[in-house]
């Protein structure tokens, strides 16, 4: 099988400063005396706890200072978010990086500038009333899913990695809303969502809830990241440093102080806080790695990319080209780094 052709770099970021807390005199990219330039960003699904940093930063008019009239729009799917970048769309949104690598095998031209989660955000849900008591229960079930949703794009790795066959299952196609209420019924057997909303089936089926983390298996890959459209990187790249470097200091903020972050989501799409609060909570772990630690908080480790690339060329047969030109770090703040 083919491997993905790349020479991995090693990052290019500057020594950071020993502390990554921030204080009132924390200096980000400003715009000038122009009007703010208008950005457009697409998240990967509806506004959810992950999401708090931006509708937080909004809030307190940080990337208005920073020069940006921030546009956040929902999304319907990993697939979706980047073909909508992809296309200029929107010049930036939130995608799954293994789906990300898996497009530009087909000449789909997006670039990671962040990475949020280190880890993969991905678990499968089932019951175990349903007779499915590990994961190698799930060969012969019925997976509900949406078309365009990030996991549907890589079972056959997640298969490999739970000891089951990739065609033994059988998708369902089903709404993103209702993959709770499909569970319920019997309409499927099991489910992917994200550790961010753990809560929810944890709650809805108690005692009887069978999951899997996918990044306590063998394939943790990264998960969600920042995207952009690589003409606005050309064309305009104060402007994603400033998108960038403002979101850095969003989610150290949320880090530190998560109830007023949480809430900022919470009043703007008229969710409950505490709901939004816990869902916060399972983003935190995902967001752990010695690489945001001590180099920036959301920079790629060339070495993990290279390695999600090998395992994703591998077992779908493509050859991604040029690895090492999927993501940049190079719009990072290091002296943001996670406590």
């Amino acid at each position: 099988m083919m491997k993905p052709t790349s020479k991995a770099k090693t990052g290019t970021l500057a020594a950071g400063l020993a502390t990554a807390l921030f204080t009132a005199a924390t200096v980000l990219p400003t715009g000038g005396a122009s009007a703010a330039e208008k950005v457009n960003f697409v998240l990967n699904w509806v506004a959810q706890g992950d999401h708090s940093p931006y509708y937080y930063a909004k809030s307190l008019g940080w990337y208005e200072q920073a020069g940006i009239d921030l546009e956040i729009e929902s999304g319907r799917g990993t697939a979706v978010a980047i073909q909508k970048v992809a296309v200029g769309q929107n010049q930036v949104g939130i995608a799954d990086f293994t789906n990300v690598l898996q497009a530009r095998a087909k000449d789909v031209d997006v670039t990671g500038i962040m990475a949020i989660y280190s880890n993969t955000a991905f678990g499968l849900y089932w019951k175990k009333s349903a007779g499915i008591g590990s994961p190698a229960d799930l060969a012969g079930k019925k997976i509900g899913s949406p078309p365009g949703d990030a996991v549907r794009q890589i079972w056959p790795a997640i298969a490999d990695a739970i000891g089951v066959p990739a065609d033994s299952v059988t998708w369902v196609n089903i709404a993103p809303e209702a993959k709770v209420a499909s569970l319920q019924s019997g309409v499927i057997d099991f489910t992917q969502h994200m550790y961010s909303v753990h809560d929810v089936y944890e709650t809805t089926f108690g005692e009887d809830l069978g999951f899997v983390l996918l990044k306590d298996t063998k394939f943790n890959p990264y998960g969600l990241s920042i995207i952009a459209n690589p003409a606005f990187l050309k064309d305009k790249p104060e402007v994603a440093k400033a998108f960038v470097q403002v979101s850095q200091k969003a989610f150290l903020a949320c880090f530190k102080e998560p109830e007023p972050c949480t809430r900022a989501l919470a009043e703007a799409t008229s969710q409950k806080p505490e709901d939004v609060l816990k869902n916060w909570r399972r983003v935190e772990t995902l967001m752990e790695s010695e690489t945001n630690r001590t180099v920036a908080l959301g920079a790629f480790d060339a070495k993990h990319v290279e390695a999600d690339a090998t395992t994703i060329g591998s077992i779908f047969g493509i050859e991604i080209p040029t690895v090492d030109a999927s993501f940049t770090n190079d719009l990072l703040d290091p002296a943001i780094r996670l406590p």
